[in-house]
């Protein structure tokens, strides 16, 4: 399988609506993804609407940013249909509403046959934020209505 085009935007083939990525989920995030060598980016900036604390994004949809991320990753690098097994998030510092954020997700193995480890990061202004790991099990692809 040949890898997505570096540096460009990354569109999924169905819209499934989803609160992450979906472009016509009115209330959702509207992440868009490219590709950075061996993984996948989003830039994204948090809505003072998801703050926890004043000019602290929540750790529910930090949470979220990094769930798309890491789906994104094993869905644009394998070609494959993903749903989220288990995710653990660890938050080294405050994560900033309203300023931009980069994302970055990598496969650090796709040794077992039904699932993808992945690991990301989150920095703001070059600073690491956040960071997550995960198993991201291999889906068949699915429509809208299906």
């Amino acid at each position: 399988m040949s890898l997505p085009p570096e540096n460009e935007r990354l569109l999924f083939p169905i819209d499934a609506g989803c609160f992450g990525c979906s472009p016509t989920s009115e209330a959702g995030l509207r992440m868009h993804f490219f590709r950075e060598g061996d993984a996948i980016c989003s830039r994204y900036t948090i809505s003072d609407r998801f703050h926890g604390a004043p000019g602290v994004a929540h750790g529910g949809i930090v949470a979220t940013v990094f769930d798309e991320v890491s789906c994104g990753t094993v869905f644009f690098l394998t070609n494959s249909g993903v749903v989220t097994g288990e995710l653990t998030v660890r938050y080294i510092g405050p994560c900033p509403v309203e300023r931009e954020l980069l994302v970055r997700g990598r496969i650090v193995d796709n040794s077992h046959a039904k699932y993808a480890t992945v690991e990301c990061e989150m920095h703001a202004d070059n600073e690491l934020v956040a960071r997550s790991s995960g198993k991201f099990f291999y889906s068949p692809l699915v429509g809208p209505n299906e």
